[in-house]
């Protein structure tokens, strides 16, 4: 059994149990040796969705002020957040807060209203897609992470376009001088129409 258990400064915490893990015994067969991928994908998956649970907790306790009066703000709702990452789609649940006196709603303090996944995941899907075709690159991507979210060579087409458009916006980097000429090359393989 794989147990997360939470030791903060006042000693230890909450635990639990992560996943069960039954392998043989029995070393006759390298293939019994460690982890299968399927094990360590469910193992990164439910560590991932621990961590994000504890950081959303704590996150959760911090109140806002109102934004019109200054106010105290009090607990309206909870609502969840789905957010893909490298090791599986997670659910973040945020509050969202009323304030006692004037009544305005707050969201949570310091959270990305449009965010869908994390930038290390959008960094690798951009990487791999520069790399290889999109296709390739979600078949690699499902086979090597237990990502929830993102499989599909259309999303991985949307996502790399979105961050090349980012990269686009924040480069103010210039050439010194013009270039001469601009050179295009094609490797010779097989082009179907």
């Amino acid at each position: 059994m794989l147990r997360l258990v939470k030791i903060g400064t006042e000693g230890e915490g909450p635990c639990t149990d992560v996943m069960e893990i039954h392998r043989p015994d029995d070393l006759g067969e390298i293939a019994n040796l460690g982890l299968t991928l399927a094990e360590a994908k469910r193992l990164l998956a439910g560590v991932q969705q621990e961590i994000v649970a504890a950081q959303a907790r704590e996150h959760a306790v911090q109140r806002p002020d109102c934004w019109r009066c200054s106010g105290a703000c009090r607990v309206k709702d909870y609502r969840d957040h789905a957010v893909a990452t490298l090791f599986g789609q997670v659910m973040v649940r945020l509050p969202r807060f009323r304030c006692a006196a004037c009544g305005a709603i707050e969201g949570g303090i310091a959270w990305p209203a449009h965010c869908r996944s994390t930038p290390e995941l959008d960094r690798l899907q951009a990487h791999l897609c520069a790399l290889m075709t999109y296709r390739t690159a979600a078949d690699l991507l499902e086979q090597m992470f237990p990502l929830d979210a993102g499989k599909h060579h259309a999303t991985l087409r949307r996502h790399t376009l979105k961050v090349g458009e980012a990269l686009g916006e924040c480069a103010a980097i210039r050439p010194e001088a013009a270039a001469s000429a601009i050179v295009v090359t094609l490797d010779s393989t097989f082009i179907r129409s």
